[in-house]
Formats: structure tokens, sequence, C-alpha cells
């Protein structure tokens, strides 16, 4: 899993970013805590997945390696609030819905 530079990062989740993002790195098992990632394929805008599946299979497998972390929260509605904020930050950036662009992300499309 990548990690974007500028990481999203909910109000609640500020506190606790560091041991997040470690949790997250190590799949552990972390309540209430939300992974907002880049769609692995060209159908969604972003994804979100609660911390405790990324110990999932499909998370191991291939699919793993192409994880771009854009953003982190501390609940399902901060969540929904962090994506919010980068699809209105892709938006101000004149980039409509483009988000790997607008973020800068080196992926191949």
């Amino acid at each position: 899993m990548k990690v974007y530079k500028k990481l999203y990062v909910g109000e609640n989740a500020k506190k606790d970013k560091k041991k997040i993002l470690r949790g997250l790195e190590k799949k552990m098992l972390q309540p209430d805590v939300y992974a907002i990632t880049l769609p692995v394929g060209n159908s969604d805008l972003l994804e979100i997945h609660p911390a405790f599946t990324l110990k999932y299979r499909i998370f191991k497998d291939a699919r793993a390696k192409e994880l771009y972390l854009v953003g982190i929260a501390k609940g399902r509605q901060e969540a929904f609030e962090v994506v919010a904020t980068i699809v209105e930050d892709t938006i101000k950036a004149g980039k409509a819905y483009d988000i790997p662009a607008t973020l800068q992300f080196g992926r191949d499309r």
C-alpha cells in the first residue's frame, strides 16, 4: 500500500494518525477506522474500506500492491466527510472527477 504524501485525515483521526497508519500497514484490527483509497479499477472515484477488511485475502494478493491510501477516518460518517473533501478539492482544482490526476499519483491508467 502506498500512502499519499498529503494524506487526508479526518478530525477524529488526527490525534491518532501515526497509530492508525502503523495499524493499517500491519493490518491490525482497528475498530471504527476507515481507509480511503483510489479505486483499483477505473469504475469508481474512491473506495472506503473498514480497516479490518484489509486482513482479507483479497488484499494479500496482487491487489494490495495497487492500493493507494489517500485518506483515513475514524467512523463511517467521518469517512464520508473525508471523501467529500477530496472530491471538492478535485473540483476546485478544475480536474472534474479525475482524482488520481488531482492528487498527482504517478500510477498508470
